[in-house]
């Protein structure tokens, strides 16, 4: 899904990401040039120092003061019982919690990358309190300001520091001015911009005086340009025409000079270029219906290679392998296609549907996130799974689940019947072993690596065995998270010369899951090398559906004619010559019906079928009936007394990628004695 960034824009088109300056620069068609800072800059230190919170206290992280329950404030100090509390999020605040990171590293910038939420953080008297003295959490207050608090003394009266910061907007218009802008993109050093305006100009502009009155026109008489792609290195500046007879012309950004490169386009809006400059890719918008085709230079030939698109608009290379293309669509269809150019003909995947009206252009800022222009506002989109290289995988999947048998977050192995280990669209809990390529990640220079679920990095650390050779024998290994360049939670990759002295070579990290949402949540590996820069194109990502709800299995006494057994003795009366139907109430339920059920009764040794029954917690009915008669079976014979046992079960399909979590099981039993009045 898509979530807004911005909105209240006047026709959001062309962007660009400026990695330098972490922003993304775009026009808008009413005649502006505007950023958003996508780490917002330090506007003031609102307010910060040492206070006791406490218990049953709610803290204001804007003005430092404390104040009762249902009172102002963003986190409420919760104390349920004697022993059980919990921080609580009010008043609209959100939190998350970070563990036992380094203070300093928590800047106002890392904490705008943190994933928010209301979800409390367990803080009782016992094994799962996170709240211990040295940990830090964040929270997003009700003024939308930026926190991080540290627990020096926990107790029922906890000593906490803390700091709140004020960021500055998200969105600025750098200039003014201009006349239908389509495009723009900035030079390598994030100073200067060229811009496409509708009216047939094409100009460059310094971004530092954005206006159109400082803009330099470097050609003019194009019919209606819009998409460009600039290839600053050479010299030049590539861009397609709206008109039932466009071009694909190439400007030379010394002079002007316009080139074209292909003619005949019917409605050409969207252009990359490949990074040989060998070929170009061009979306039309013709009248037979929306495609895109391939143009290669040096003969001027086309070749159509998608088609059935809906008024396709600007085109961006998912990532550097220009495997993939991700194009929007507008009109009725309002979606994100990806175009793999790797099958022929190339295949067509709708990413995004429903977007906001007139999307237009997309910037991937990072792996798997993208942002998207359209029209009024701009939103951010998360795809992960399209980008991860086919060369290897980085990540490789969890514990016997490869990372492309995980589909719409749940594990599902039964397409490949011979594998030893089957699931069948089965969520994720408890403990997860993630698997990582350390190989591939060492051979290409990564030396640590991060593990962020729904961008909050994990510090929960793996215990593995190594092989000794001096010892010889294996001894536990325990690897925590470590700080690289001032950045915390890292963990080191492994060297190829060590990786089969480990028992488990590809593990990464294992993921406690219980403090997560039963809900779908994103797990990415982000790798960076000896100095913490990260390495382009190496995030890999994967959603996953999480539960580790418990089963619910419940058995109700059994009753005939509407009377129940005797509790105590378990004895159920039945009237010779009119024996009547035996009803066995029972409950077989899982709160997210991941389960199933089986209803055993015996008799003696033997299990009765019917009524003994089992499957999906889905179909479970609530009773199980036999007559008397069939119960009975050849002890109805004088004296006619036959013991039973009544067993429901309930088993959790939820595995953590190697097993089922039996631990989420329930079950019920119950004995009873058919007897004569």
């Amino acid at each position: 899904m898509i979530t807004q960034i911005v909105n209240g824009l006047g026709g959001a088109i062309g962007c660009r990401h400026l990695p330098l300056q972490n922003q993304l620069l775009f026009v808008e068609y009413s005649g502006k040039i505007s950023v958003i800072d996508l780490i917002r800059p330090l506007v003031s230190t609102v307010s910060q120092g040492t206070i006791v919170l406490k218990g049953t206290w709610i803290f204001d992280c804007e003005t430092g003061t404390l104040g009762g329950a249902g009172g102002a404030g963003d986190i409420w100090w919760e104390q349920m019982t004697a022993t059980e509390r919990q921080m609580k999020p009010v008043n609209g605040a959100k939190i998350v919690n970070l563990g036992q990171v380094d203070w300093s590293s928590v800047t106002h910038a890392t904490l705008q990358t943190l994933s928010f939420s209301t979800t409390p953080i367990p803080g009782s008297t016992d094994a799962s309190n996170q709240l211990t003295n040295g940990n830090i959490f964040a929270v997003l207050t009700n003024a939308g300001n930026y926190a991080k608090v540290q627990v020096l003394d926990y107790g029922y009266n906890m000593t906490v520091r803390w700091a709140t910061y004020r960021v500055g907007s998200k969105y600025r218009v750098l200039g003014t001015g201009y006349t239908e802008p389509e495009d723009i993109a900035a030079t390598a050093s994030e100073t200067s911009a060229y811009v496409t305006e509708r009216s047939g100009n094409f100009l460059r502009v310094p971004l530092g005086s954005a206006n159109r009155a400082s803009a330099t026109v470097l050609a003019s008489g194009l019919t209606a340009p819009q998409q460009m792609y600039l290839d600053e290195a050479n010299g030049y500046a590539y861009v397609v025409e709206f008109t039932s007879v466009g071009r694909l012309v190439r400007i030379r950004l010394a002079d002007g000079t316009i080139t074209p490169l292909a003619t005949n386009l019917n409605n050409a809006v969207g252009l990359v270029v490949t990074a040989d400059r060998q070929h170009a890719y061009v979306s039309e918008q013709t009248e037979k219906g929306g495609r895109i085709v391939k143009i290669t230079f040096s003969t001027g030939t086309k070749q159509v290679v998608a088609t059935e698109l809906v008024q396709p608009f600007f085109l961006t290379w998912a990532d550097a392998s220009e495997e993939r293309l991700f194009v929007t669509e507008r009109g009725t269809a309002k979606r994100l296609a990806a175009i793999d150019l790797t099958q022929t003909p190339a295949v067509v995947s709708r990413v995004e549907t429903g977007l906001p009206n007139n999307p237009s252009s997309t910037a991937v800022i990072a792996p798997g996130k993208l942002l998207i222009c359209c029209d009024a506002e701009i939103g951010e989109l998360n795809v992960a799974g399209l980008v991860i290289s086919s060369a290897a995988p980085l990540f490789m999947g969890i514990g016997k689940v490869p990372f492309d048998r995980i589909i719409d977050g749940l594990a599902d192995t039964t397409a490949d019947p011979t594998y030893p280990y089957q699931f069948n669209k089965m969520p994720f809990g408890g403990t997860l072993p993630l698997l990582i390529n350390h190989q591939r990640a060492f051979t290409m220079g990564a030396r640590f690596y991060q593990v962020l679920v729904d961008g909050t990095p994990r510090f929960d650390g793996y215990t593995d065995y190594r092989w000794n050779a001096v010892l010889g024998r294996y001894q536990v290994r325990t690897q925590a998270a470590t700080s690289v360049a001032g950045g915390a939670g890292y963990f080191p990759v492994r060297s190829p010369s060590e990786l089969f002295l480990w028992l488990s070579p590809a593990l990464g990290l294992q993921l406690n899951t219980v403090g997560l949402s039963d809900s779908s949540h994103i797990i990415t590996i982000r790798f960076v090398d000896a100095t913490g820069s990260e390495f382009r194109d190496s995030t890999a990502s994967i959603s996953i559906m999480v539960n580790n709800q418990s089963c619910v299995a419940t058995i109700g006494l059994p009753t005939l004619g509407g009377v129940e057994a005797d509790p105590n003795c378990g004895t159920l009366r039945y009237t010779p010559g009119s024996p009547g139907t035996v009803v066995m109430p029972f409950t077989a339920s899982h709160p997210a019906g991941y389960a199933s059920y089986s209803f055993s009764l015996v008799k003696g040794v033997n299990t009765l079928t019917p009524p003994s029954m089992g499957g999906n917690v889905a179909s479970a009915p609530n009773r199980a009936a036999a007559s008397v008669t069939d119960l009975l079976g050849t002890c109805i014979a004088s004296p006619g007394v036959a013991g039973f046992a009544e067993h429901v079960y309930v088993a959790a399909n939820i595995i953590n990628g190697e097993g089922r979590q039996s631990q989420y099981d329930a079950s019920a039993t119950i004995a009873f004695v058919l007897a004569p009045v």
